[in-house]
């Protein structure tokens, strides 16, 4: 950040906390290089208790369904619209099952589980293909979009 949130002036002093720089305005605010945007991604489940698996447009490979959260909304707000967004279905009972983060992408997954309560698979502008899978194959879908998904899918197989 280069400029304060506050005031709009550029953030010209450095301070040392703990010996980390951090940028400071004259008005006082400190940018404490901290923020972190954040996911309500979602284990949503049909009536076969088969687990609903997104595939990636662009780089084809399989994530679960989810995306950032917008301003206004609750974390279970965003996973709804998101589900539907990604894949045509609705989703409820949602329950919050884990949290994890990627730091080096300054991101945060808020995992919840929902079963499936109507919809149907409307391909999009992100999502090409979907699947659902029996807990015992989750091992067998690849190629995993990144570090998050591989945890979560680990996850869900020990669970």
């Amino acid at each position: 950040m280069n400029y304060c949130p506050n005031c709009g002036n550029k953030l010209t002093h450095t301070i040392k906390v703990e010996n980390k720089p951090y940028k400071q305005c004259s008005c006082g605010y400190i940018d404490w290089n901290n923020w972190v945007n954040v996911s309500a991604v979602v284990v949503a489940r049909n009536l076969n208790d088969e687990i609903l698996m997104v595939r990636i447009k662009k780089s084809k490979t399989y994530t679960f369904p989810g995306g950032f959260r917008d301003l206004g909304e609750t974390l279970e707000e965003a996973a709804k619209r998101e589900c539907f967004e990604e894949t045509g279905y609705d989703i409820d009972q949602l329950k919050l099952i884990h949290v994890d983060t990627l730091d080096s992408d300054r991101l945060v997954w808020v995992v919840f589980e929902a079963k499936i309560i109507s919809g149907n698979f409307i391909e999009n502008q992100e999502v090409d293909h979907i699947e659902f899978v029996k807990k015992t194959k989750l091992k067998d879908i690849y190629p995993l979009r990144g570090p998050l998904t591989k945890r979560l899918r680990d996850l869900l197989i020990k669970k």
